[in-house]
């Protein structure tokens, strides 16, 4: 079998057979045809690698590793990019999925500017039923994502990107914002982009990791961010290829708990236009975890200071 010149990777923890074959089918019918898929079981369920094997069976560019037991998503992205020979390398979760001529557009941009290092798209975003509910206009020069990263904004759906293959590996210690702090690192190697469609059909689940841990994030995105900034002004980039050295928070409180469920109604409400409902749950968000605030000034210091 010919090197194939795309490695995708998707980590599958305990995923719904409706989610994981809507994913599957949209990346197996791409009219870029020249991949990998590298899909590794995260779970210790026999369902789950009954369920991969059956679409293994199917085509013979998905390859399956078992990780016999759940290594959390970082590890297993970094145990997907070890196995990975593509020269570029795209991601994709479990229960998102793309339009079919995304990888196609992708590689053809990676073909036209041999600087850029890191491409994502804009989003259609999607509920747990799959039924779109809003989109999200990424913006799509260097200069204007490098201003987002400036301000510690994420400027890519992890799902939408597609990033050429470097020693770099995800940063076990960005607990839950491993993304931003991989952008943050290609940022200094190379341009960036994001291709305006809607090539990225993104799912908005309030209820799973993302808003279970919704404050660890952000108190790890503000730790990272805050290094970066001193870094660049330092001009010390000895971080690079290993990572960011914070110390993450792990940690949860039950106010937390109470906050990040808060905040996840805010979330649903504003996809739902919900403005007044929406900046309800955000005071009672803040209510419950004051350090919310403490964040958000901590990045304004930052950038005062640095940029």
């Amino acid at each position: 079998m010919n090197t194939p010149y795309v490695s995708i990777i998707m980590s599958a923890y305990k995923p719904l057979k409706h989610d994981i074959d809507t994913t599957i089918h949209s990346v197996l019918n791409q009219t870029f045809h020249d991949f990998e898929f590298i899909i590794l079981k995260d779970d210790d369920l026999p369902d789950t690698l009954l369920l991969l094997r059956e679409w293994a069976d199917k085509d013979i560019r998905i390859k399956v590793i078992d990780n016999v037991k759940n290594i959390g998503l970082i590890a297993s992205l970094n145990k997907g990019l070890d196995h990975a020979a593509g020269s570029l390398i795209s991601r994709i979760d479990v229960g998102d999925w793309w339009e079919f001529s995304k990888l196609e557009k992708q590689v053809n941009l990676f073909h036209s500017d041999p600087a850029l290092h890191l491409c994502g798209t804009s989003l259609v975003l999607v509920d747990a039923e799959h039924h779109p509910i809003g989109y999200h206009n990424a913006q799509t020069t260097d200069t204007e994502i490098t201003k987002q990263l400036m301000e510690g904004s994420n400027p890519f759906a992890h799902s939408s990107v597609m990033f050429r293959k470097t020693p770099f590996r995800y940063n076990s210690k960005a607990l839950y914002c491993e993304d931003f702090e991989l952008w943050c690192r290609y940022s200094q190697i190379g341009s960036m982009a994001n291709i305006g469609e809607p090539l990225t059909h993104y799912l908005i689940d309030t209820s799973g990791i993302t808003g279970q841990k919704r404050s660890l994030m952000i108190e790890n995105t503000t730790r990272i961010y805050c290094f970066f900034l001193n870094a660049l002004t330092n001009n010390n980039f000895s971080f690079l290829e290993k990572g960011i050295p914070i110390t993450p928070k792990e940690t949860i409180s039950y106010l937390q708990k109470i906050s990040n469920q808060w905040y996840s109604k805010a979330i649903a409400a504003s996809l739902n236009h919900q403005y007044l409902q929406k900046n309800g749950y955000l005071v009672l968000a803040v209510l419950s975890n004051p350090a919310l605030i403490w964040n958000k000034m901590k990045r304004l210091y930052c950038k005062r200071r640095y940029l």
